[in-house]
């Protein structure tokens, strides 16, 4: 039983990698341009690959055979936030991982930039991250961004058959960047697939899939019982979508169960033709509909019921592949997940940074079984302030350069200069944790500060003749920055913002917690603009600062 929960979980992981990277080469090509990219017409194994990074400013890179995409990027910056204790630093995530993030992102979506992009502002916290630009809106994005990262939260569950203990985390994870609920729910959908398969060692199939979308119907109440997101998110968000919570999970609900209703139609045919026929026909070409995450949840889902009896998850790998015009690479990278579970091995072809992904997951299997575990050091949350511009993540330190908010790095290449007359430079470097990445910086950077790295790394100050920093200098056993009773410095830097709130609540607990007192604040509130945040914060900061004092008196007894 623990043999297959530590062997499924490592496989798991190594196996989404490896999709992701296989997807990722024929990633938004027809097929002249898969030729153009590897020479040939079919993607059958990871090779070198030429790309164009950086946008329409951008240069012309060569990326190493089983070079991953943003799947798993994001999917190890989720696991680096999960501490020790298994509990998700989802502040951590947001206001460190996700900005820096956007300086070594490989082929990322539109909405999941834009809102690393928005989280990067000093006043933007990962519950108000209620960005709208011209084009693209937080409540409207829901797309498979969330879905494609939450796998680590299901790898460091402690108790699997207990839902409930790990889908609020990837819940809130999963509205950091997205507020459409598509991209919630999708994200939901594949980590309870993925905890039904490692829990009961069975790939979940058709009717499991019904159930586990009948589930949605608890996601509101278990959002309404988080103080977090019940206090600060939950209010601000229905006004935005002008829509209730429940309402809205209860659409998308019935658009999966059509979903499942046309995939299972196409269950008994041959595999490939089966996932060819089945992703046409619920969306999985369009450009509309493609990218969604409960739709490309349910394809995940699909394609491995299909070859849940093939010998290696290498088949379904290629198919997904290999079906140009679909989202190749997170349906590769979500089967990849489901499938490896029930590997007798990991793949066996190249996969960049293979080590640090079976350490890391490693570490979340300790987490699971209850054991200790290190968490990453970050910086100094109420310090820490992200970089302004994307250019200005990487900078020098005493011995080299470092990427703000994760650490020294190691040049794995000259630096590539980009087209134009600006300083911009892109340069393969590896993290001493064991992550590699490739980076865009100044061609000078500026010096870090040492609020700008992550906590007791003393190996930053070495001497240079010193022996090389083992990579569990940047990792502790201390406790998270935020204990659960803390309040975010982003809120507490609103509440001082905020007429009369930081006043109202500093009354309300010098008090004593008057309820009456209280009552009258909450509709003082309520009358002012954008009286529905400024109440619900209100609310918030009182229930924190009760349960806090609670605990006070508890331990002192």
């Amino acid at each position: 039983m623990e043999k297959f929960r530590l062997n499924g979980t490592i496989n798991s992981c190594l196996w989404a990698a490896y999709g992701d990277a296989l997807g990722f080469i024929s990633e938004l090509v027809d097929a002249k341009g898969l030729k153009r990219r590897i020479n040939v017409e079919r993607v059958t194994e990871n090779v070198r690959w030429r790309r164009k990074i950086g946008g329409r400013f951008g240069t012309q890179v060569m990326l190493p055979a089983g070079c991953y995409s943003d799947d798993t990027q994001l999917r190890l910056a989720t696991s680096r936030a999960i501490r020790g204790d298994g509990r998700f630093d989802v502040e951590v995530f947001a206001k460190v991982e996700l900005p820096v993030w956007l300086s070594y992102a490989l082929g990322a979506g539109r909405g999941s930039k834009l809102a690393a992009r928005s989280l990067a502002h000093q006043d933007i916290t990962w519950f108000s991250n209620f960005f709208d630009e011209r084009n693209s809106r937080y409540v409207q994005c829901g797309g498979n961004g969330a879905a494609m990262r939450i796998q680590p939260h299901v790898w460091a569950a402690k108790d699997l058959s207990k839902r409930e203990t790990f889908i609020v985390d990837v819940v809130r994870n999963s509205v950091c960047t997205h507020g459409h609920s598509r991209g919630i729910l999708g994200a939901v959908f594949h980590s309870l697939c993925l905890a039904l398969a490692l829990d009961k060692h069975e790939m979940p199939g058709p009717n499991e899939w019904q159930e586990v979308v009948e589930f949605f119907r608890k996601i509101p109440t278990l959002i309404r019982e988080d103080t977090d997101l019940s206090s600060f998110w939950l209010p601000v968000w229905e006004r935005r979508s002008n829509q209730s919570i429940e309402k809205a999970f209860e659409r998308v609900q019935k658009e999966c169960l059509e979903d499942i209703k046309v995939v299972e139609q196409h269950m008994n045919a041959e595999p490939k033709e089966a996932y060819n026929r089945l992703l046409q026909e619920i969306g999985g070409l369009k450009a509309s509909s493609r990218g969604s995450g409960t739709k490309t949840s349910i394809i995940a889902a699909a394609l491995s019921w299909l070859y849940r009896q093939h010998e290696s998850p290498s088949e379904a790998m290629i198919t997904a592949a290999n079906l140009l015009g679909s989202d190749t690479d997170t349906i590769a990278t979500m089967a990849g997940a489901l499938l490896g579970i029930f590997a007798d091995k990991g793949p066996q072809g190249e996969l960049l940074d293979r080590e640090y992904l079976e350490r890391e997951v490693s570490r979340l299997y300790e987490i699971s079984s209850g054991k200790f575990a290190p968490s990453f050091q970050y910086p100094d949350l109420f310090e820490w302030q992200p970089p302004k511009t994307q250019q200005d993540v990487v900078g020098t330190v005493k011995n080299g350069l470092a990427v703000a908010g994760l650490g020294i790095v190691d040049l794995m290449e000259e630096p590539n200069k980009g087209p134009g007359k600006g300083d911009a430079v892109w340069q393969w470097v590896k993290l001493d944790f064991g992550q590699s990445i490739i980076v865009k910086r100044r061609s000078n950077p500026r010096r870090l500060s040492q609020s700008e790295l992550p906590k007791e790394t003393n190996h930053l100050t070495i001497p240079a003749h010193s022996s090389e920093p083992n990579v569990m200098d940047v990792y502790s056993d201390q406790p998270s920055l935020f204990a659960s009773e803390s309040l975010p410095k982003q809120v507490t830097q609103f509440v001082k913002r905020t007429t009369n709130l930081d006043q109202l609540t500093n009354e309300a607990i010098n008090s004593g917690f008057n309820e009456a007192l209280i009552g009258r604040h909450i509709l003082k509130l309520s009358e002012q603009s954008d009286g529905i945040e400024k109440a619900g914060i209100y609310a918030g900061i009182i229930a924190k600062a009760k349960i806090a004092r609670s605990r006070s008196k508890k331990n002192s007894k």
